[in-house]
């Protein structure tokens, strides 16, 4: 068994792996599969090396779309099958994210009434496309519309969190970032921001 640690493109070969192991870089139709020992039984320490790995395989590389703990493959040629089937796709995103990184708002305010017109299937549509839109965050995305350079929307259903919005943008970019967010905050809401991060919520899911 291998374990799949990022595909990308411009990896560095022989950086240390979770477990210290070097990574060996293989190129499959235009993809970097970049590869190691296979997981260890889920841990926070285990979980927290991984991640360690996958941003130094994403520091060196151009491009990295990194793959979630526990992804492995029987070994390179099950590797190879199983990511070709995915390389249209996989060769899109790593153009997305080249030369980009992750910044990660948890956007915190009042939950707002469901619309009152409609039956409960019409309300419960609109109550997911508004969530997914999020149009509170107007003025912030007109703030930092010259940074963005793709958004994803993650509703949540918890009282008082209203969900993480998932922000691309150029490596480098960070502080300017975070210094464009408190002056165009939108009144009664509150985010808390992280990153950057290499770009796990902009791959697309592996099978």
């Amino acid at each position: 068994m291998i374990g799949l640690y990022a595909i990308a493109r411009g990896a560095p070969d022989g950086l240390p792996g979770a477990a210290g192991e070097p990574l060996r870089v293989l190129s499959h139709l235009g993809l970097e599969l970049v590869y190691g020992e296979p997981s260890p039984p889920l841990s926070e320490e285990a979980l927290r090396a991984h991640e360690a790995a996958v941003r130094r395989i994403a520091d060196g590389s151009q491009a990295c779309l990194p793959a979630r703990f526990g992804s492995c493959a029987r070994g390179e040629a099950d590797l190879r099958e199983r990511i070709g089937r995915r390389a249209p796709e996989l060769l899109d995103a790593l153009e997305l994210v080249r030369g980009r990184e992750q910044m990660t708002l948890r956007v915190l305010g009042p939950q707002e009434p469901e619309p009152s017109a409609g039956g409960p299937g019409t309300r419960y549509l609109e109550g997911r496309r508004r969530a997914q839109a999020l149009p509170e965050l107007e003025p912030l995305r007109s703030a930092l519309s010259g940074l963005i350079r793709a958004e994803r929307v993650e509703p949540h259903g918890q009282p008082g969190l209203l969900a993480s919005v998932y922000h691309l943008i150029d490596r480098g970019a960070a502080e300017g970032y975070r210094q464009r967010l408190e002056p165009a905050l939108p009144g009664g809401l509150r985010v808390s921001v992280s990153g950057p991060w290499p770009a796990w919520s902009f791959v697309p899911e592996l099978s």
